[in-house]
């Protein structure tokens, strides 16, 4: 009878607390009491549910998938299995994590969710794990109650609570025996560092944790509808406006830097390459390479944020002058006239030198670093004339540059240099002109 009854309370209790979703659910059943507890809640709700089983391959796999099939059928939860293999790397645990979820993941159709067991104890644990490592306050935030299509309906519930309610339901529930060994960060925080703070300090200290990632929640959703107010323009690049960068707060920039480079698949947003990106705000740096391949560079009046041209750059072309020649999908043509112009050309994809204050032979090549062409009064990098012209960033490394005994003579579409301009001593006069390809 009293078993009856603390039964009917603790279940109650959990019930009370636990946040699901209205749709379709798909649980993460691990084989664990946190998962079996989970899927409980889930056919208890009255809605469709299945489960899915991830098997990593690893010695004490059979044992959870056996623990993990043997809930399901006690719940009557259709499941599937998934089979996945644990790539090496620095951190077992976490390259595990990663193909766990690509796994679980894969498996949701359209409209469902999918639901993990993680509770107030994970919550506790990943926040102070957090805090030793020194991070953000996203990290103090600690496990989100929904990110994206996956809920953690038990972050408001104690791993004791879904032991005992697993107990009591009769769940045939397993615990994981890599949770013992105290060599994996996270078990050494859970089995010693967290019971001797609590011991010595405050015994309470998992609730007072996980308080605290609910206080840091909150401040982070508002941060976050700040920072959605600065305008991004999201695609194959991303594009954002430098004066409202620098006009916000700093948290709420430092939030939309982030928003932009996780864009990118694959992107965690680090603080440094938001920190990279902020240098370019201020206007410290005019380009900088990010994490995960990307490149961020200052274009006018906006920072844009991109991955980089993975096509090889076009062989340089060696141009008779005159003559005709094709770079990168565009024919460069070359003529010369006696007579002066009438009138001069209106267009910055053709031009007229003096041809005897030019060479022979021209290189039409992509830029290299460290270019510059002549203005008047001395030179300007490259760089900054394709900026003052508005040339995308993504489109610099192709762009074709005209050089002529060793100096660079015409940018096409952009300027020409401050040389080989026709006077009254001009007697030849090169024509020069680009066609883009008919495609």
């Amino acid at each position: 009878m009293a078993g009856s009854r603390r039964l009917s309370e603790l279940a109650a209790s959990v019930q009370a607390r636990a946040e699901l979703p209205a749709g379709p659910m798909v649980v993460a059943l691990s084989g664990g009491a946190d998962s079996a507890v989970c899927a409980w809640l889930a056919v208890q709700s009255g809605r469709q549910v299945r489960a899915v089983h991830v098997d990593h391959g690893l010695a004490a796999s059979p044992a959870l998938r056996q623990a993990a099939g043997s809930i399901a059928d006690r719940l009557e939860l259709p499941l599937d299995v998934r089979t996945v293999t644990v790539p090496e790397g620095p951190s077992p645990e976490g390259q595990a994590r990663a193909v766990r979820y690509a796994a679980l993941l894969d498996a949701l159709e359209a409209d469902e969710w999918l639901l993990t067991g993680h509770t107030r104890n994970d919550q506790a644990e990943t926040v102070l794990g957090n805090l030793l490592r020194g991070s953000g306050l996203d990290g103090v935030a600690g496990i989100p109650r929904q990110r994206g299509r996956i809920l953690r309906p038990l972050l408001g519930v104690s791993r004791s609570e879904t032991r005992e309610l697993a107990t009591l339901l009769g769940l045939p529930w397993r615990d994981d025996p890599t949770n013992e060994d105290v060599r994996i960060r996270r078990n050494a925080i859970r089995r010693e560092v967290l019971p001797m703070l609590a011991e010595r300090f405050n015994p309470q200290l998992e609730t007072a944790l996980a308080r605290l990632a609910e206080a840091a929640a909150t401040d982070i959703a508002y941060l976050e509808l700040l920072a959605a107010e600065v305008p991004i323009r999201l695609g194959a690049e991303v594009r954002m406006p430098v004066g409202m960068l620098a006009a916000v707060p700093h948290p709420v920039a430092r939030r939309a830097i982030r928003r932009s480079l996780r864009h990118f698949d694959g992107h965690p947003g680090t603080a440094r390459d938001v920190d990279e990106v902020l240098r370019l705000v201020a206007g410290e740096v005019g380009r900088r390479d990010l994490g995960a391949g990307l490149v961020a560079e200052r274009s006018g009046a906006e920072i844009v944020i991109r991955q980089p041209e993975t096509r090889p750059l076009p062989a340089p072309l060696r141009w008779t002058l005159p003559g005709a020649g094709w770079f990168d999908g565009l024919r460069f043509e070359a003529w010369i006239e006696t007579a002066a112009p009438s009138v001069f050309p209106m267009s910055p994809w053709t031009e007229v030198f003096d041809a005897d204050e030019v060479g022979d032979v021209a290189i039409v090549r992509p830029p290299a670093p460290g270019d510059r062409i002549r203005i008047s009064g001395g030179s300007k990098p490259l760089a900054d004339v394709f900026a003052e012209r508005g040339v995308p960033v993504d489109k610099r490394s192709r762009w074709p540059v005209v050089e002529s005994e060793g100096a660079i003579i015409w940018v096409p579409g952009v300027r020409r240099a401050d040389l080989g301009w026709v006077g009254r001593r001009s007697r030849r006069y090169l024509w020069v002109t680009t066609i883009r390809e008919e495609t």
